[in-house]
């Protein structure tokens, strides 16, 4: 192959396009196969050459971070070996993914995916979401297994590349190994099991539909403790399932997976890794299977790169233009559409809407705040409170949404009618 033609290869193998499909573009260029000097068994050797210059692949691995590290000073990358010196671990983040974790590193998500390199080794991603309700990576890493070790190991860089700054509350899948490296790294994070993962093993455990259906509104359902407890063991004994081991074991882990025991802690609306799920599906895109360490982290940086620009994306929508406003509601409406991302606008906006079937049925005055009582309409046997100070700055409800989402609830919203109250970007941080 003329050189030039290696390195127009070169270049499309970095891109991620298939040596099949390169060989017909430079074909279709050169204006039929006939006129191609080379064959498709001289481009696989020419790939072929070029990997055997790499001295070994962790090294090269090693090496193209450090070469990173000279265009991004910012960039973290650290690994462990074994007793054989073989690499063990691998975790790295770019200054951008730690410009992502200051802002919005208080909810922190990691999970494992797998086959996504040629050594089948687990691959690591530490997540969270960004203004827009977008996933927003904030490390990645390699690993050769999933010991308490390593996980603990990972933990202790993720900290360390974030300058210390520990999560406010982090979502697993409930492997025993996570678990034990957050008790470890994050003794004072808040830890949730995600609800996909607890569903799926609820299917798998009990194999009963109407079980499955029954235990996601108890774990989903905005109840008080006692009201949970009451629905739970009430299910248990409709299945007939208290004698099983994983009923038991989940009753125990009750505190890290129930709504009703969750609520207040800020989760940022995180039930899931299910937005894991959702990544993985966008890195398939990127990198395959038979990739090198050296391809795959190339790949997955232009991952990343999709990611923030789907963000500079959603950047433009949100300045331009308005959303058609559509409740009664209209000055609060439009004071949050001015203050929201577009998206987490459209999540609030609900809350007005829910708001108009709220009412404020009682007020009392303390020393230095007001506890309004709000009941809905049509069921005054449910009811909430609302604690409002004197300067009308600060807003507090019974029902904690407001703390485990940081967007008023539609209890919030009534009394800012009851006050007649047009707008209050305070409050709607």
């Amino acid at each position: 192959m003329a050189e030039a033609d290696a390195s127009q290869m070169n270049n499309m193998k970095d891109a991620g396009i298939s040596t099949l499909h390169i060989y017909a573009m430079l074909a279709n260029q050169a204006g039929g196969y006939e006129n191609v000097n080379y064959t498709l068994r001289n481009m696989y050797n020419e790939i072929a050459r070029r990997r055997r210059h790499v001295l070994g692949d962790a090294r090269a691995a090693l090496r193209y971070l450090k070469n990173q590290k000279a265009e991004d000073t910012s960039l973290y990358y650290e690994h462990i070996v074994d007793a054989k010196g073989v690499l063990r671990a691998l975790f790295w983040c770019d200054g951008r993914s730690q410009l992502d974790y200051e802002v919005f590193g208080d909810v922190l998500a990691f999970d494992a995916t797998y086959k996504k390199n040629k050594y089948l080794c687990p691959v690591v991603v530490f997540f969270g979401v960004n203004h827009h309700n977008q996933t927003v990576v904030f490390g990645s890493a390699l690993v050769t297994d999933e010991s308490k070790e390593v996980y603990v190991w990972l933990l202790q860089q993720l900290l360390a590349a974030m300058k210390g700054k520990a999560p406010v509350s982090v979502i697993t899948n409930g492997a025993p190994s996570m678990r034990f490296a957050i008790e470890t790294v994050f003794p004072n994070a808040h830890h949730r099991l995600c609800a996909w993962h607890l569903i799926r093993n609820a299917t798998s455990n009990v194999g009963n539909p109407k079980f499955t259906s029954m235990l996601k509104k108890c774990m989903l359902g905005d109840y008080e403790i006692s009201v949970f407890e009451q629905k739970w063991f009430g299910m248990v004994e409709e299945f007939g399932v208290a004698e099983k081991n994983w009923i038991i074991d989940m009753y125990k882990k009750r505190h890290i997976w129930v709504t009703a025991h969750i609520r207040g802690k800020f989760f940022a609306g995180f039930r899931t890794t299910s937005r894991c799920e959702g990544l993985h599906s966008i890195t398939a895109k990127y990198v395959k299977s038979q990739y090198n360490l050296v391809d795959f982290i190339k790949h997955f940086k232009r991952c990343l790169t999709y990611l923030r620009y789907k963000e500079v994306e959603a950047d433009y929508v949100s300045i331009s233009g308005l959303p058609v406003l559509k409740t009664a509601l209209e000055p609060l409406e439009r004071s949050a559409s001015n203050f929201y991302t577009r998206e987490l606008f459209f999540i609030f906006r609900p809350m007005l809407v829910r708001a108009a079937r709220m009412k404020v049925v009682q007020d009392v005055s303390f020393d230095s705040f007001v506890l309004y009582t709000i009941s809905k309409y049509g069921s005054l046997n449910s009811s909430w409170e609302v604690s409002v100070d004197n300067e009308r700055t600060k807003f507090n409800c019974s029902c904690l949404r407001m703390d485990s989402f940081r967007i008023p609830c539609e209890h919030i919203v009534c009394v800012l009618v009851f006050l007649n109250i047009l707008e209050r970007q305070s409050l709607l941080c």
